[in-house]
């Protein structure tokens, strides 16, 4: 039997970060908020219980804080909010949006110079390593809602970035959302994403930046919109 009590709305809701720079507005909103453990607080957001978890950066370190976490406490919800860089001009820097599905975009062989997926490379893979993951239930919010691909080297130089547009067609980009889809799938965890643009997809530029804008943006998606992530619930 699934241990995830899924229409138990006294369970807390877990909002995941990869790091606390990201989620800090939200974290300092949270009543009675206490630490228990390194990477986890506690407490409650407009008289519902949450539960903050800090992963750290990129897709092996969220895979095990989420799952190590789920294995051991109950959710009624996990939603996971930061910063991602965007591939589109549709999206204006500082904007929020809803990433409904993610891939594990490189992933897989390097033939020659020829990006091939694990499927491609005749290589056993779940539909999970090779293909998008969406999220079947995204919550309803007046933001867009992307497609994304997760990433262990962020995209800084322009033949990577026409290669992964071309083949994959990303709105965002991010280090770990994939892992977050990943995991609460394969849980049984309803799920969502919240991403704030702080920057384009671009050969690097760090002077064009606009990191504490997004994450005001998307904390404050977080906190305004209460209704749409507690009183629907």
């Amino acid at each position: 039997m699934n241990k995830f009590i899924m229409n138990n709305k006294h369970c807390p809701i877990l909002i995941v970060s990869a790091t606390q720079f990201e989620c800090e507005p939200t974290r300092r909103k949270i009543v009675d908020c206490k630490k228990i453990s390194s990477r986890l607080y506690s407490g409650t957001l407009y008289e519902h219980p949450v539960e903050l978890l800090i992963t750290g950066i990129g897709s092996v370190a969220t895979t095990f804080w989420l799952t190590q976490t789920l294995l051991q406490r109950s959710y009624y919800r996990a939603i996971s909010i930061g910063i991602a860089g965007s591939f589109s001009d549709d999206i204006n820097i500082g904007e929020t949006v809803q990433i409904t599905e993610d891939c594990f975009a490189d992933l897989g062989i390097d033939d020659n110079g020829v990006f091939r997926t694990l499927r491609e490379a005749s290589l056993t893979c779940d539909k999970h390593d090779c293909d998008f993951i969406s999220n079947p239930f995204p919550l309803p919010s007046s933001h867009q809602n992307v497609r994304g691909i997760t990433v262990q080297t962020t995209s800084g130089s322009q033949q990577r970035i026409d290669t992964l547009e071309r083949r994959l067609k990303p709105k965002v980009e991010t280090m770990e959302n994939a892992a977050f889809f990943f995991v609460c799938s394969m849980m049984q965890l309803p799920f969502a994403t919240f991403r704030a643009i702080s920057n384009r997809v671009e050969p690097r530029n760090r002077n064009k930046w606009r990191v504490e804008e997004a994450i005001e943006n998307v904390n404050e998606c977080l906190l305004l919109e209460k209704v749409l992530f507690l009183e629907k619930l």
